[in-house]
């Protein structure tokens, strides 16, 4: 009887765990598809009409400058050399984006930026008549209102690559010397076209975005004034890369 109790009892305890394992194989599935789901942050995040947010911004910038014909004769004269040279600086902005259709949005980031460009003069003759080197700082704030277009790539997961182009209308607010005959004289409103790439990585409470863009600048901010610095420049028109640190 001890036998037979003792092969009843085993026999009722792999029945047990043959069906505990039966139900689990049957939940695995639905566990597998409930952890995919909260794998997913933000879902549906991207299809949002209207969202909001705010960028930190690092930019290099440089004056692209066409010599005059006053800068072309002095050459000949074994003259100095004028050139630009990039500078750093740092943008602030916010973001409203709105939802064209599934893969296209607008959005206008306003904010503030600072820039450093710089042109030197090199080979210019002092009192003494020797040659030195000149550096001329153009270090401003401006207010900028970029209006862009969005296209974005279909979202795997938490990440989805972009591609971003418009235009930014600025006017440069302060840091720049008027009237100052030692100082290179240039204008206070630009206007650039702007183009990008960059990436969306979905987090549990916001989204994070990369962004590298180049502005182009089609405005000739250049100030005729009658200096030697200013004699030597034609036109000069603006162009900025900047990495955007974007968060939604």
């Amino acid at each position: 009887m001890a036998l037979t109790h003792v092969w009843h009892q085993l026999h009722l305890h792999r029945f047990k765990i043959i069906a505990f394992l039966c139900v689990a194989l049957a939940q695995a599935p639905q566990q597998a598809q409930a952890q995919k789901i909260l794998g997913e942050n933000l879902p549906g995040y991207e299809y949002r009409k209207i969202r909001w947010g705010f960028s930190l911004g690092m930019n290099a910038s440089w004056y692209q400058l066409q010599h005059s014909q006053t800068y072309v004769d002095q050459l000949g004269a074994g003259g100095y050399s004028v050139n630009d040279k990039v500078a750093p600086g740092f943008n602030v902005n916010f973001i409203a984006t709105y939802r064209l259709s599934q893969d296209f949005q607008i959005r206008l980031q306003p904010g503030v930026g600072y820039y450093g460009r710089t042109v030197e003069y090199k080979g210019m003759v002092d009192g003494t008549g020797e040659d030195k080197t000149v550096l001329q700082e153009l270090n401003t704030f401006n207010i900028e209102v970029p209006l862009l277009v969005k296209y974005e790539s279909l979202r795997r997961k938490n990440s989805q690559m972009y591609f971003i182009a418009g235009v930014k209308p600025s006017v440069v607010v302060g840091g720049q010397k008027k009237g100052n005959p030692e100082v290179l004289q240039v204008g206070t409103a630009d206007f650039t076209i702007e183009y990008g790439v960059g990436l969306d990585m979905f987090y549990p409470f916001f989204k994070f975005s990369p962004e590298l863009r180049y502005a182009r600048g089609i405005t000739n901010v250049h100030k005729p004034y009658d200096s030697v610095y200013n004699n030597s420049i034609k036109s000069l028109t603006t162009n900025t890369i900047t990495l955007y640190l974007n968060f939604e």
